[in-house]
């Protein structure tokens, strides 16, 4: 690898192998080396991550962190560890506005939204329809009666008071 010579962050990743396969002037590189595949999205970057181990890519983490922050002074650690947080809250701002590019502002905060997304779970709130379902018993039905009832009942109520204020 050579990083002699790059200007940009672009550069940079070109140099260390990474070309953006969603970019337009890349479509025939979009196939990868091992599987061929020519869908967006699906091919990750040279030596990525995504087939590691969630485990062991946390225990390479911690592994790096500790020889990092061993052979350094602490003001430096507490400037480089700075450094990698801000890079870490950059490119989860950069997913973040990603996402909400692709799905949307999303669902507010409700208990019926649990679980909306997800195909795989059939709880109540994915396979059933926001609709209530209409009265079965006859005991439900009479009491929608005697509702509707006093609701009239009280209608007619506010229609005498007002008609007497007049």
């Amino acid at each position: 690898m050579n990083f002699n010579g790059w200007s940009n962050f672009e550069d940079f990743a070109k140099a260390c192998g990474y070309t953006n396969s969603n970019n337009t002037n890349n479509k025939s590189s979009n196939t990868s080396s091992q599987g061929g595949s020519t869908s967006m999205g699906c091919d990750d970057i040279p030596n990525g991550f995504q087939s590691l181990d969630p485990q062991l890519f946390v225990i390479i983490g911690t592994i790096l962190g500790d020889i990092l922050a061993g052979n350094i002074p602490f003001n430096v650690q507490n400037a480089l560890g700075n450094w990698f947080e801000l890079l870490g809250q950059v490119i989860l701002t950069y997913n973040a506005q990603q996402q909400y590019f692709q799905a949307g502002p999303g669902l507010y905060f409700n208990p019926k939204n649990y679980n909306v997304n997800n195909n795989n779970c059939n709880t109540p709130q994915n396979t059933t329809s926001n609709n209530p379902s209409p009265p079965t018993s006859n005991d439900e039905m009479s009491k929608i009666k005697e509702l509707e009832n006093r609701i009239n009942s009280l209608v007619s109520e506010i229609e005498f008071i007002k008609n007497n204020l007049k």
